[in-house]
């Protein structure tokens, strides 16, 4: 049975659902990941995120979120920074961390399957890299956030705009 390690983009995830579900919408993740997997073998699925400044409104609620997913099984919770550039802030370092789990878990052999939850083109390198080393990467994100490069290197491009979301809809707020 195929081992399938999940790397999900956080801020890359949220802005799909935002903009295709609306705010409200709470995802179960547990469901999420289980449709990811597709009755093959979880390994483990990783969530990268910057957590919010304490200033934030949404600080709170972000921080709430981050605690229930590091007591979901077999997720793992990996976190960069948030960098004030002028009035905003910058994601800092989640992509690097995506990148050298990907590449250190392949290296290792622990997982068949990787599947990378975003649509930043960028990605495009190392998901090569990872297939010339004899393993599969699916790629699954939403269309409007889709890199064309990245899903063309992929094995699979799952749009997450066909997902059954009613299904994956969380029943806790």
């Amino acid at each position: 049975m195929e081992r399938v390690a999940i790397f999900i983009d956080g801020s890359n995830l949220y802005k799909g659902l935002v903009s295709t579900l609306g705010s409200e919408y709470r995802l179960d993740f547990v469901k999420f990941i289980e449709t990811l997997v597709a009755g093959r073998k979880l390994l483990r699925a990783y969530y990268y995120n910057a957590p919010l400044p304490t200033e934030d409104a949404a600080s709170r609620a972000h921080q709430s979120f981050l605690n229930y997913l590091k007591r979901v099984p077999y997720v793992s919770v990996r976190l960069g920074r948030l960098e004030r550039r002028g009035d905003t802030f910058v994601e800092k370092g989640v992509d690097i961390q995506i990148a050298v789990d990907m590449l250190r878990l392949a290296y290792a052999r622990a997982y068949d399957v990787g599947v990378l939850v975003s649509g930043d083109g960028d990605f495009a390198e190392v998901v090569r890299v990872i297939q010339d080393m004899g393993m599969q990467v699916e790629n699954a994100t939403f269309h409007a956030l889709s890199s064309y490069r990245l899903a063309q290197q992929a094995d699979r491009f799952y749009p997450l705009d066909e997902f059954p979301w009613d299904t994956l809809k969380s029943s806790h707020d």
